[in-house]
């Protein structure tokens, strides 16, 4: 990771594990050709918005692939999570890594598939700005109380790194980016 606040943020508030966590499953990853793309609060972290983020969220080719990879070596770092075929659990930190399957949606109803991971590398590819505003707006579109987070992330994105309207999103999701876009640009007039 290489967001310079992100990593104060980290640091600050004690999460700093999740990076390493991050970094040693994308080595073995790597190590095994398997492509990844981070996105979820890490991502939104290195695109700055420097907000606490408790788990580390990989798209992979292939989930099942990734978590055997991860908790094949059974005095390894990485174990599997009970109930869970899609995730993994850092036994030195805690950590939980989430897998996502590329060119899926996250859930029914959702529109934006989940970006395909074009590189094998081993240090942390992040999914891009366009991108993660696309997946976060499906994400709160399809589940405006449970998801709200993810409509806060993209509001504070806009903000800080001064998107522009037409920023490059899925056109799944075009017209609730320029509806926020707007409400932003519409809360800076005076009377706003």
């Amino acid at each position: 990771m290489t967001d310079t606040g992100a990593n104060e943020l980290r640091k600050t508030t004690g999460t700093s594990s999740l990076e390493r966590t991050a970094r040693d499953a994308i080595a073995v990853l790597a190590d095994h050709g398997i492509a990844h793309l981070v996105i979820g609060g890490l991502a939104v972290q290195e695109h700055g918005y420097y907000r606490v983020t408790v788990d580390v969220d990989l798209v992979v080719p292939d989930v099942f692939d990734a978590v055997e990879i991860l908790t094949a070596n059974l005095s390894g770092p990485f174990g599997g999570v009970p109930g869970r075929q899609d995730a993994v659990r850092d036994n030195r930190t805690g950590a939980l890594i989430d897998f996502l399957p590329a060119g899926r949606v996250v859930k029914a109803g959702c529109q934006v598939p989940l970006p395909e991971p074009r590189s094998v590398s081993d240090q942390p590819q992040v999914v891009t700005l366009g991108q993660l505003v696309s997946l976060k707006l499906d994400s709160w579109a399809n589940s405006p109380v449970h998801r709200l987070r993810d409509k806060a992330d993209v509001v504070e994105l806009i903000i800080r790194r001064q998107l522009p309207r037409d920023l490059s999103v899925h056109p799944a999701v075009r017209r609730l980016y320029e509806e926020t876009w707007d409400a932003i640009e519409a809360e800076k007039q005076p009377g706003g």
